[in-house]
């Protein structure tokens, strides 16, 4: 399968993705549980060029990492659902969250970063990488 598309909950935002994704994480870290209110954040890492938002307009929100880097978040103005985000870290390149992915069978994260984060209950897939913290490289 090559690409996908989704939204948010209201579905005032709505996206095409005409590639599969080159990455797929599950974060642990701090910033990532408080903006998503989830255990963690699975992003699908995408090339920004590959990403068409088809409706809508997304706000953003922007913080700097524990890395340094500016991180900003990408969500829906009316339902508040986060949608996107990127890093100055890494020019080029989008995370999709995976919770607003209509194609559910394209979400296969096969790696957690931030592990020293991860609250006490998290158990992690069989078969995943984990990371402490973020792998240089």
């Amino acid at each position: 399968m090559t690409g996908f598309q989704g939204g948010c909950l209201c579905g005032d935002i709505r996206y095409e993705v005409s590639s599969d994704p080159v990455l797929q994480v599950n974060c642990h870290c701090d910033d990532c549980r408080k903006a998503t209110g989830a255990q963690f954040a699975t992003n699908l890492f995408v090339n920004e060029d590959d990403l068409t938002i088809t409706q809508g307009e997304p706000k953003s929100f922007s913080h700097t990492s524990d890395s340094g880097n500016t991180l900003t978040k990408m969500f829906c103005p009316n339902c508040g659902s986060q949608m996107f985000g990127h890093g100055s870290g890494r020019p080029g390149v989008k995370g999709v969250k995976a919770g607003t992915v209509e194609n559910k069978e394209v979400v296969q994260p096969g790696v957690n970063i931030y592990t020293s984060s991860a609250l006490p209950c998290t158990v992690f897939a069989e078969g995943t990488a984990k990371h402490e913290k973020m792998p240089s490289g």
